[in-house]
């Protein structure tokens, strides 16, 4: 339910970088972790009464970069994925961000 803040933000950032131009699609980057039925759930709360309400939602995850304690290899994936290369455990380097506002559509002619 953390996330709920970062979604509010995001719709928040959009709304500031948009000003008065109609959105009509939104595309929010996610983690391995993060539940995308509440990502959806929170977006309809925070867009609510909003120029946002409405939109069309779409969540992409993205994973985490984890580097395999057994052969060093890097490799994409959540903090349970087996290294690809030897099947060891590895560990998260680099998390993928929990919420991020990626890409939004406007209504063709506005800016």
């Amino acid at each position: 339910m953390h996330e709920r803040a970062l979604i509010s933000s995001a719709a928040w950032e959009l709304m500031g970088r948009v000003g008065e131009a109609t959105v009509t699609s939104v595309t929010l980057a996610i983690g391995p972790e993060t539940d995308p039925a509440v990502v959806a759930q929170a977006w309809s709360a925070a867009t609510h009464s909003t120029p946002l309400e409405g939109t069309t939602l779409n969540s992409v995850t993205r994973p985490h970069l984890l580097v395999c304690l057994e052969c060093g290899r890097e490799y994409e994936g959540n903090k349970l994925s087996k290294c690809p290369a030897c099947a060891g455990n590895g560990l998260v380097i680099k998390t993928a961000p929990e919420v991020e506002l990626e890409a939004w559509t406007l209504i063709e002619g506005e800016t």
